[in-house]
């Protein structure tokens, strides 16, 4: 599928999807997150993707929406507009591969939710965070607003949508924003190693695990629990699972390949 502001490039169960707009800084427009969410669903229904890497070219990850765009919108276009900002983050909550941003620059207000929305985050050191939308009179009521109390408590979040103050990737770090902040020039090597670590472990494993860790955050505990162990069991119950335990029974790699259809 051919794609105006997005670029998808594939190696082997790697993914990569690159914001493609650096003329703008990677701001979000319409076309831009129309594209976005077409190209998860392509990759979520390719059965040889296993994770995607998220990107942005030029200088910036992403400066957010396009104030220019919204700005001559009527009541009903800003809906249009921001329902489908949603459809994006909710395509990011669904894909069923893992999902990791790769940041620098400015990452901020709607680019900040497309990488809160990853599933892991890997930031150059000269990244600045923040919820910024506060600043031309919005407020960052998406994926920051849900997410961000989630991920650093609902003080330092508030703080940081009512102020629009930017933050660095190492003290991002340090709230658990990211994963890890690392020197630029070592940004795409690190997190082709996350990346790397991930692909080696059991596929089933991947999937599972990660369906079942958001379906059950907002569960009541004993139900979690339950959901939890039913999913434990199923997986523990399959080919490769079965695999994985006895390689490490018997000291040697797994072979998880074999199982492939």
């Amino acid at each position: 599928m051919n794609y105006e502001s997005i670029v998808i490039k594939k190696e082997g169960e790697l993914a990569f999807l690159t914001l493609n707009r650096p003329q703008t800084n990677n701001m979000l427009n319409r076309e831009m997150f129309l594209d976005v969410t077409k190209g998860l669903k392509e990759l979520g229904a390719d059965d040889g993707v296993r994770l995607i890497i998220v990107r942005g070219a030029g200088k910036h990850f992403c400066y957010g929406a396009d104030i220019a765009q919204i700005v001559e919108l009527d009541h009903e276009g800003c809906y249009r507009f921001f329902t489908g900002l949603g459809d994006m983050y909710e395509a990011f909550h669904d894909v069923n591969k893992v999902t990791i941003a790769m940041i620098h620059g400015y990452n901020t207000a709607g680019g900040f939710g497309i990488a809160l929305s990853c599933d892991l985050i890997v930031a150059a050191e000269d990244t600045q965070v923040g919820a910024t939308a506060i600043k031309p009179g919005l407020f960052c009521f998406g994926t920051s607003g849900v997410l961000l109390s989630r991920i650093i408590g609902p003080k330092k979040a508030l703080e940081m949508a009512l102020t629009g103050d930017l933050i660095d990737a190492k003290e991002a770090e340090r709230l658990g924003i990211v994963n890890k902040a690392v020197p630029r020039d070592k940004l795409e090597e690190t997190t082709m190693e996350l990346a790397r670590k991930i692909l080696d472990m059991n596929p089933v494993s991947v999937a599972m695990g990660k369906k079942n860790f958001y379906t059950v955050a907002d569960m009541e505990f004993v139900k979690g629990v339950r959901h939890s162990v039913a999913n434990f069991a199923h997986l523990a119950a399959t080919k490769q699972a079965k695999e994985g335990m006895r390689a490490f029974l018997e000291k040697r790699k797994p072979n998880f390949s074999k199982f492939k259809s």
